[in-house]
């Protein structure tokens, strides 16, 4: 898996609002990668989390102020909330 590939994924997931609801429904990492699964997308587990950590780190605590699922926050981190 690639940055790309997860971005793509995200991509998809912010222009339909039933993934969406499933993202932040998500109580871990392998909801979100069985999610991606049954839309065609292979992501793996350790990057996902090294790319979430990552933005993370670099949020503000505004923006993590926000966030209250895992979910959330993967949808924040990368771009992909409705609100922003």
């Amino acid at each position: 898996m690639s940055a790309a590939d997860l971005h793509a994924f995200l991509a998809k997931v912010g222009n339909d609002e039933s993934m969406r609801s499933k993202i932040h429904a998500a109580a871990g990492v392998n909801d979100i990668l069985d999610l991606a699964a049954s839309h065609g997308f292979s992501l793996h587990k350790p990057s996902v989390i090294r790319a979430h950590a990552e933005a993370l780190a670099q949020a503000s605590d505004h923006q993590l102020e926000r966030v209250n699922t895992w979910g959330d926050a993967l949808m924040h981190c990368f771009g992909a909330t409705e609100d922003e």
